[in-house]
């Protein structure tokens, strides 16, 4: 049984909707729930929405995160707010889970802080996952994964090559592919025009012998044909391209909806009304619920500002699932194959907060 840590100071409605995730969450799902937050608000409105109280617990927040700061001041200013609140509770708990709508910069901030690394990870990764033309493994997973999508804007090459090894344990796990497909993302079909830590990456994951399938370099416009279940870049570029793919499914849909209002176009559009409410379904990145945050002993669950209770319930449930298949000792195991280090052992819990 998982025990998820929900951050209740994010989200849609300023959070309340995380709350609403934790209570349904407590009535329909075997896990202990602890939510972070201010204790008195959580408590009053807990009062209104039906839950398990023997499953949901409360910690108080006292801080509160202020928008837009950077995350380094914010946890000078507010340092016991509810990423920092939530991550200690985790960091005590092996089989805790982190779920948080909060600025990544400062989720990635707290967790270096306050988590164990993984060894031979030196910098963590945002996973995200995108539609593809060609189904993965034999689940016929739909999606691929995209790391890093905004944990590590500036890369090295070892940091690229790691990633690469984190993303295909996760793959292995969640889509349960034997031998993923990994590729990093250039500008071109070849190596010769990439920046230097690509190029860096590219020879060492050629020369190595790994769990995984190099097969190179992918560009942007091939990332949706399913050629990999992997695709590896740096977290400024993941960001760009991952934006991107949203706002390309957004306009198509707002294409759609004034093509319906044209008359001469209406009896076509609702004749393929079904599959564009097919679609719709596919792209909603809330049917996803969040990103993994790779690289740390725990698992973290990073969600969009703006997410609501899907989200936050679909982030829930994926996180108990990555608990469940072990997919972080997964994620370590992974990376000191790759490396060439001993067998992780377990990171010592956190000492309580004072």
């Amino acid at each position: 049984m998982a025990h998820i840590v929900l951050d209740s100071c994010a989200g849609r409605d300023g959070g309340r909707e995380a709350l609403e995730a934790a209570a349904i969450a407590s009535l329909q799902l075997d896990h202990q729930i602890t939510v972070v937050g201010d204790e008195s608000d959580i408590t009053t409105a807990l009062a209104k929405i039906a839950h398990d109280a023997e499953r949901l617990r409360v910690a108080h927040a006292r801080d509160r995160c202020e928008p837009d700061v950077d995350a380094a001041e914010v946890l000078r200013q507010a340092p016991r707010n509810s990423v920092v609140v939530g991550l200690e509770i985790a960091a005590r708990d092996p089989s805790a889970v982190f779920v948080s709508a909060g600025a990544p910069g400062l989720i990635v901030a707290g967790a270096q802080q306050i988590l164990g690394r993984i060894p031979g990870v030196p910098h963590a990764a945002l996973a995200a996952v995108y539609p593809t033309l060609r189904p993965h493994g034999p689940v016929s997973d739909l999606f691929a994964l995209l790391l890093d999508v905004g944990a590590t804007v500036e890369c090295s090459g070892d940091d690229l090559v790691t990633f690469a090894a984190m993303g295909a344990a996760y793959a292995a796990k969640i889509s349960r592919i034997d031998r993923p497909r990994v590729a990093l993302l250039c500008n071109g079909h070849g190596i010769a025009n990439a920046p230097t830590r690509a190029r860096e990456a590219h020879r060492r994951l050629l020369a190595a012998t790994t769990a995984f399938e190099y097969v190179g370099c992918l560009r942007a416009d091939s990332v949706t044909s399913g050629d990999a279940d992997v695709i590896v870049t740096d977290g400024f570029s993941g960001d760009v391209l991952l934006r991107t793919l949203e706002g390309v499914a957004a306009t198509g849909e707002s294409l759609l909806r004034r093509a319906a209002e044209k008359f001469q176009w209406r009896i076509g559009v609702q004749m393929l009304s079904d599959g564009i409410s097919a679609i719709r379904e596919f792209t909603d990145w809330e049917n996803y619920g969040g990103a993994p945050l790779l690289g740390f002993d725990r698992a973290v669950m990073v969600t969009q500002a703006d997410s609501g209770r899907r989200a936050f319930l679909n982030a829930i449930r994926l996180g108990a699932k990555i608990d469940r298949l072990q997919v972080i000792a997964a994620v370590a195991a992974g990376v000191a194959e790759f490396h060439g280090l001993g067998a992780p052992s377990a990171s010592p819990p956190a000492p309580e907060a004072t």
